[in-house]
């Protein structure tokens, strides 16, 4: 049976989603051979499904949202379930107003669609209480593109943020709260940044886009189209991937399989994914 929610330490921290995509296997890893694919047999089909999960860290004082799902923007990509972050809330007894900090791993549209949510013809923050934050040098690069098709989202969820003071560009490790801190993680963007929650001993890693699906735990070098920096991408997933396995901690990744909550294992000479149910 899933379990949706784990215990770090003092925090809890639930796995909420806002529905799935369907990717074609062979055009998200192009580079691959289909012999690459044969000790992995949950992808074995030439489509697989992908969660878009975001996670909601409760701790004493603090109620942290991580990624705002796709909403209503259009990926172009099959989906089958969409718009469900806000109900996956509720059901939690989590509303909109309860979110202090919106943390953004990166700006790609599937981590930022519930940003803002239009209201009798007006754009209002979906957590209207919350701090949105994300890595400067992704607004650097992305505030770039705004005016091209594929980018015009960011005027959308975005752009008001940070015209009305809530978007918080931040660069390097700094904490959230006490517990919460940012791990730089660049490669899928440039100020791509996943989170480190550590308590009583206890620690945990939301990934982000640093790694989307499980055989990338031991595949490391494999880098999908979205990665911006495929060769940066491959060394920060390999760093990370080091980080956890030392540090026994949780992985914890919302394009998993749902819940997404799991941990390294050794398998012989390699290292594996093995999910916590």
């Amino acid at each position: 049976m899933p379990l949706n929610s784990v215990k770090v330490g003092n925090f809890y921290i639930h796995s909420v989603s806002d529905g799935y995509m369907i990717f074609q296997r062979d055009a998200f890893f192009p580079n691959l051979p289909i012999e690459s694919w044969k000790p992995y047999p949950s992808y074995s089909d030439p489509k697989f499904e992908m969660n878009i999960g975001s996670f909601v860290i409760e701790g004493a004082d603090k109620t942290i949202l991580v990624d705002t799902g796709l909403g209503k923007l259009n990926h172009h990509i099959e989906q089958p379930m969409r718009e469900t972050l806000l109900s996956e809330l509720e059901a939690f007894s989590i509303k909109p107003t309860d979110i202090d900090i919106v943390f953004l791993t990166h700006l790609h549209l599937d981590h930022v669609g519930t940003n803002m949510t239009r209201d009798n013809g007006v754009w209002k923050q979906t957590f209207p209480n919350a701090q949105y934050m994300v890595g400067k040098s992704d607004w650097e690069m992305f505030s770039r593109m705004i005016n091209n098709p594929s980018f015009k989202y960011l005027e959308e969820q975005v752009q008001p943020l940070l015209s009305n003071g809530s978007l918080y560009l931040f660069e390097g490790e700094i904490p959230l709260t006490e517990g919460v801190v940012t791990i730089p993680t660049p490669g899928h963007t440039p100020g791509h940044t996943s989170l480190l929650i550590e308590s009583d001993g206890a620690k945990a890693v939301i990934m982000g886009d640093t790694v989307h699906i499980p055989p990338q735990v031991e595949q490391i070098s494999w880098s999908p189209v979205p990665d911006r920096d495929k060769a940066l991408s491959a060394e920060t997933r390999s760093d990370l991937m080091d980080f956890i396995e030392k540090e026994q901690a949780l992985i914890i990744s919302g394009h998993f399989p749902k819940p997404g909550f799991g941990e390294i294992i050794q398998v012989g000479s390699t290292r594996s994914y093995r999910p916590i149910t």
